[in-house]
């Protein structure tokens, strides 16, 4: 007797006398057409699992395509198309918007110099108002006195005492000298 696996083979077809199925040389003709479809209808390659489950199937091109034209990706896809009009209305407004919020932080960069400036400004004011009340007559300080080299005790020993007049007599003598 036969070996049992020999006594229920099949030998109608390719497999059991060890050759390929003619059905291996047309699934691999179709990846290139799978491919193509698959890139009109959704705009991508199709994955590999997609390549299999087509490539082994029994649809043709037009079925694959009609399928894929039903498919939720193709309709999400049509969907944001549509609003494709109402962001690039989007889009302008928001550069438009970013322009003058750019141009409105270089404004307040600029005020915020120039205010630095003027409060520098009002600070070296404020210091020679302050030296002026301290020092109303412009009288030099003890310190810069010393500095400089004056003598303070001999300076006012070698002022020579004049017959003090109010302002009142002088502007009078004033007065009488020219007239």
């Amino acid at each position: 007797m036969v070996g049992g696996e020999d006594f229920f083979k099949d030998k109608s077809d390719d497999f059991s006398r060890g050759g390929s199925s003619s059905l291996g040389s047309i699934s691999t003709d179709r990846v290139p057409m799978i491919e193509k479809v698959f890139n009109e209808v959704l705009g991508r390659k199709p994955t590999s699992r997609e390549i299999a489950y087509y490539k082994y199937g029994v649809l043709k091109e037009e079925g694959i395509r009609e399928k894929l034209l039903k498919s939720k990706e193709h309709q999400e896809i049509i969907e944001k198309a549509l609003k494709l009009p109402g962001i690039e209305e989007e889009l302008k407004t928001v550069r438009v918007s970013e322009r003058k919020l750019t141009q409105k932080v270089s404004d307040l960069n600029q005020e915020m110099s120039e205010s630095e400036r003027l409060l520098r400004e009002k600070n070296v004011l404020i210091n020679e108002l302050r030296e002026k009340v301290n020092n109303p007559y412009n009288f030099p300080s003890q310190t810069e006195k010393f500095q400089e080299g004056f003598d303070i005790k001999t300076k006012i020993d070698r002022i020579p005492v004049i017959n003090r007049k109010s302002f009142k007599e002088r502007v009078i003598d004033l007065i009488e000298t020219f007239f």
